[in-house]
C-alpha cells in the first residue's frame, strides 16, 4: 500500500525582483560535467590521505603503534594548501545543490520535500554503515580484541563524521540561503565573511578555543554560497585578468595571515575548527576553478570519471575509513610487514598500499550502494504504511499531514545531526551509541517520508550526495 500525501502550501519561490545570471551549462542529464570531476577529485583526495594518514607499525616487542602519518610534520605543511580540498568540495557541492533545488522547486516541490529528501539521501548510507560497523566492534570486543584497539578502530571511523554531521546542516539550508542568494547575493557573502572573521576575533581575543565551533556553519555556508555564485554564472562573466587579481589577492592574503597572523600555516590544522584561513584557501579555489572551467567542460573522459564517482560519493566516503582498518588488521593478522611511518620502506609501500585500498572499495562500494537502496526502499514503504495507520489512529485526515510538514522536515535534520554527533563524539559506550545511532538516523528517513507529499527515487534526487 502506498499513499500520497498532498499539500496546497505553495513552494518557495524566487523574487520578482531577483534576476540570477545564467547557470553554467549542463550536459544533456542535467549535471555539470566539470562540477561532477570536481567533486569527484576532492573525494579522491580526501581518501589518499586518509589512507596514507593510518600509520601502523610492529615494535620490537611485538605490539603496535598507531599514528596519525604525515601530520605534524613541517615538509608536509605546503602540501596542504593543495590538498585542503574541503572548501572546494563544498563549493561544488554548493552548485549541485542549487541545481537539484530549482529542478524540483520548477516541478512544484516544496522546500520542505527538498529537506527530506537531500537528509533521506545522506542519512541512509550512515544507518548502514553504523549498523554494521557497530555489529563487527561489538563482535570484535566480545571475542577478547584488545579494549585499546577496538577504542582506537571506533575514533578512527568516527573522525570523518564532521563533514556528514556539517553537510546535513547546510544542505538543509539550502532552500533559504538561495533565497538570500536570489535577493543579496554579494550582500549574503559577505555577512557570513564578517561573521566568520568575528568569531575567529572573538575566539583568540577571549582565549576559548571553543567559540570556534560556531564557524563549523558559517565557513561551510559561506563556502556553499560561492557555490551559488559559480552556478548563476557572474563569476562566468568577469574578465579573466579580474580572476588572476582575484586569485592572487586571496593567496597573497592567506599567506599573510598565516605568516604573521594568528592562523596555522598547516591547512589541515585550520580545518579544526575552520577559520578565516580557510575561506580565503577558499577563495582562492573558486578562482582558480573559474579559470580551469571552460577546458574542464570540453573534457567527456573527466565527465565521464566525475559523473561516475559522484554517483556514489557518499558511500566511498563514509566506507573508506572502515575499509583501510579493515586491511591493516588482515595485514597485521597474516604477519606482513608494516613499517615504520616516514621511513624508506614506509614511502616504497605507499602507492602498492593506495591501489589495494581503491581495489577494496571497488568491490565493495557496488555491493553497499545495493544494500542502501533496497533499505532506502524498505523505509519509504514502511513509512507510507505508517502514515496511513497514524493517521487514522489520531484521526487525522492524510490530506492534513501537510500542515506537519515544516516541523517534521526539521525533526528529520536534527535527527540525523543527532544520530551522527552521537557516534563523532563517543560520548557513550559502544553499544548503546550504536544503537541509538542507528534508531536516530532511521527514525529520520521514517518520519520524513511518513510527511512527504512527493514520491520519489529511493534516495531522492540522483543528482548530488
Amino acid at each position: 500500500m502506498s499513499v500520497q500525501l498532498r499539500t496546497p502550501s505553495p513552494p518557495l519561490r524566487l523574487s520578482p525582483t531577483s534576476r540570477p545570471g545564467k547557470p553554467s551549462a549542463p550536459t544533456k542529464t542535467g549535471r555539470d560535467s566539470t562540477v561532477d570531476l570536481i567533486r569527484a577529485l576532492c573525494l579522491l583526495v580526501v581518501v589518499a590521505l586518509h589512507t596514507m594518514m593510518a600509520g601502523v607499525e610492529r615494535t620490537s616487542d611485538g605490539g603496535r603503534l598507531t599514528s596519525v602519518a604525515l601530520a605534524g610534520t613541517d615538509s608536509f605543511i605546503p602540501v596542504s594548501w593543495f590538498i585542503q580540498v574541503m572548501p572546494l568540495f563544498f563549493i561544488a557541492g554548493g552548485f549541485a545543490s542549487l541545481t537539484q533545488w530549482r529542478r524540483m522547486r520548477a516541478r512544484g516541490a516544496s522546500w520542505q520535500h527538498y529537506v527530506i529528501s537531500r537528509t533521506q539521501r545522506l542519512a541512509v548510507p550512515a544507518v548502514v554503515l553504523f549498523g554494521v560497523v557497530g555489529v563487527v566492534l561489538v563482535m570484535a570486543g566480545g571475542s577478547g580484541l584488545d579494549a585499546g584497539l577496538v577504542a582506537e578502530v571506533r575514533l578512527r571511523v568516527g573522525q570523518p563524521l564532521w563533514f556528514l554531521a556539517v553537510y546535513l546542516g547546510v544542505t538543509a539550508l539550502v532552500p533559504f540561503m538561495a533565497r538570500w542568494h536570489e535577493k543579496r547575493p554579494g550582500g549574503t557573502v559577505a555577512a557570513l565573511g564578517l561573521g566568520v572573521v568575528a568569531v575567529d576575533a572573538a575566539r583568540f581575543v577571549l582565549d576559548t578555543p571553543a567559540l570556534g565551533l560556531f564557524n563549523l556553519a558559517l565557513v561551510w555556508l559561506l563556502m556553499q554560497q560561492l557555490g551559488f555564485l559559480f552556478h548563476d554564472g557572474a563569476a562566468a562573466r568577469w574578465p579573466r585578468g579580474r580572476l588572476y587579481v582575484g586569485l592572487a589577492v586571496s593567496l597573497l592574503t592567506l599567506f599573510a595571515v598565516a605568516t604573521w597572523g594568528p592562523y596555522s600555516a598547516d591547512m589541515l590544522v585550520n580545518l579544526n575548527p575552520p577559520t578565516a584561513a580557510i575561506v580565503l584557501l577558499g577563495s582562492a579555489q573558486f578562482f582558480a576553478l573559474r579559470l580551469l572551467k571552460p577546458r574542464l567542460d570540453a573534457s567527456r573522459v573527466a565527465a565521464s570519471i566525475g559523473a561516475t564517482i559522484s554517483a556514489r560519493a557518499m558511500t566511498i566516503y563514509l566506507w573508506h575509513m572502515p575499509v583501510v582498518l579493515g586491511l591493516v588488521f588482515v595485514l597485521w593478522t597474516l604477519g606482513f610487514p608494516l613499517p615504520e611511518p616516514h621511513s624508506g620502506s614506509w614511502w616504497a609501500t605507499r602507492l602498492p598500499w593506495l591501489l589495494a585500498v581503491a581495489a577494496v572499495l571497488f568491490a565493495v562500494v557496488p555491493v553497499l550502494d545495493r544494500v542502501e537502496r533496497r533499505l532506502a526502499q524498505r523505509l519509504n514503504s514502511g513509512a507510507a504504511q505508517g502514515a496511513v495507520v497514524r493517521a487514522n489512529l489520531l484521526g487525522v485526515p492524510t490530506r492534513d499531514f501537510h500542515r506537519m510538514q515544516g516541523p517534521g522536515a526539521v525533526l528529520t535534520v536534527v535527527m540525523a545531526i543527532a544520530g551522527v554527533v552521537l557516534m563523532l563524539t563517543q560520548a557513550l559506550p559502544l553499544v548503546p551509541t550504536a544503537l541509538l545511532s542507528v534508531g536516530l538516523l532511521a527514525g529520520s528517513v521514517l518520519v520524513g517520508r511518513m510527511l512527504d507529499r512527493v514520491p520519489s527515487h529511493p534516495f531522492g534526487e540522483p543528482h548530488v550526495s
